[in-house]
């Protein structure tokens, strides 16, 4: 046997030793026996104590703090022990296409953020505030009342958002971006509208969904601060309201809302309509971030502006909207139709060189024909696009 404690070894030596010279002194056999049994029953002891003393044995397993949510967090997936905050914001390397961002304050978001990730492959970004242990919900959410109240009031200013904790992604780093969010007091939650108004303009361009989980309030209040804060993106159909209703169908509802999404992705359209005085030709159009974005909002509703001449070989006007653009230098033809400083679309009945976004070409017979259409040189007239 092989202690594996020097102490103990020691000490169990010295024993052994004074035991020894005890027995060999004393000449009564009684005694003598006794000690024999003794000594033999203490030897035993040390030995199992110092067994013990080798071998380690696992800690006790300690309950989770209060303040901790023990569940496991959605979209946790680098395997790591680095303390939350760790990172740089922004900084963490994306692992799909789509992400999820949520904000949680009774848990039900981050149930639906969960599933939602399970079926997209998502990677998945908590929204959260800077000041911990708020109760939003005391005294008839008085807190979160007084939030909302404060966004009302000034909507365009940075001081009227709640601060939030910084973020670890980086939402330019996604073609897919999904928001999902509660509803206070008929708007958004004001923590998911602080990160949208810091980050929003990181979305121009993206695809862009939203689901809303409310007791039983209508959404459309969110709906229009969403599409306030984040205007230039190309929305992916109707909001999904999850409320007390039909909660406990939320995966399934969630399930069928993403694949129909992707399904109108897939049959994503390749013409637009344009109508000058009841007359209408197609546009094939190219496909680009522009189109994407200009194709969401037709699917919404036509957009009809007013156009006039330019140069002697255009009509150009305002659009009451900006689109993503990818600007390049371009020479264009009769038919073209572009789009101009992001917010002006360019029907072309002659050529210039410019930098232009394409949106695609008017399918028209001859020139003529198409100048008729355009009225080319008569003066302002009123456009209509749809799908």
């Amino acid at each position: 046997m092989i202690f594996c404690k020097i102490g103990i070894y020691s000490v169990d030596i010295s024993i052994c030793r004074a035991a020894k010279s005890i027995y060999l002194c004393n000449d009564n056999n009684a005694i003598k026996h006794n000690m024999l049994v003794n000594f033999r029953t203490i030897l035993s002891a040390l030995t199992l104590t110092a067994l013990l003393s080798c071998t380690e044995l696992p800690a006790p397993e300690l309950p989770e703090s209060p303040q901790e949510d023990p569940s496991e967090k959605p979209g946790d997936n680098n395997g790591g022990s680095e303390e939350p905050g760790s990172e740089e914001p922004g900084s963490e390397t994306p692992s799909g296409k789509t992400l999820v961002l949520f904000y949680s304050y009774t848990g039900n978001c981050k149930t639906l953020a969960a599933e939602l990730a399970g079926y997209a492959e998502a990677d998945v970004q908590e929204i959260e505030p800077a000041e911990e242990g708020l109760e939003y919900d005391a005294n008839n959410y008085a807190i979160g009342s007084r939030l909302i109240a404060a966004i009302r009031e000034k909507p365009n200013e940075a001081s009227s958002y709640p601060a939030i904790k910084p973020v670890s992604r980086n939402a330019a780093d996604y073609e897919t971006i999904v928001i999902v969010t509660p509803l206070w007091w008929s708007n958004m939650a004001a923590i998911m509208q602080s990160y949208l108004f810091n980050e929003g303009s990181k979305m121009k361009g993206k695809k862009v969904g939203l689901i809303v989980s409310s007791a039983s309030s209508g959404i459309s209040s969110v709906v229009a601060d969403a599409k306030r804060l984040v205007p230039d993106v190309q929305w992916m159909g109707e909001a999904l309201w999850i409320n007390n209703s039909n909660r406990s169908r939320s995966d399934e509802l969630i399930k069928e809302w993403w694949n129909e999404l992707n399904k109108k992705e897939e049959t994503m359209t390749s013409e637009i309509k344009i109508t000058v005085s009841g007359k209408s030709l197609p546009v094939k159009i190219e496909d680009n971030v522009a189109t994407k974005a200009l194709v969401a909002a037709l699917r919404e509703a036509p957009i009809t502006y007013e156009a006039h001449d330019y140069g002697g070989f255009e009509k150009v006007g305002g659009i009451g909207r900006t689109l993503p653009s990818n600007d390049s230098q371009i020479t264009t033809g009769p038919g073209d139709v572009v789009l101009y400083n992001s917010d002006q679309i360019v029907l072309f009945y002659g050529s210039n060189s410019w930098s232009y976004t394409r949106i695609g070409k008017i399918q028209y017979g001859t020139l003529e024909e198409l100048k008729s259409f355009l009225q080319a040189g008569n003066g302002n007239i009123s456009v209509s696009l749809s799908l």
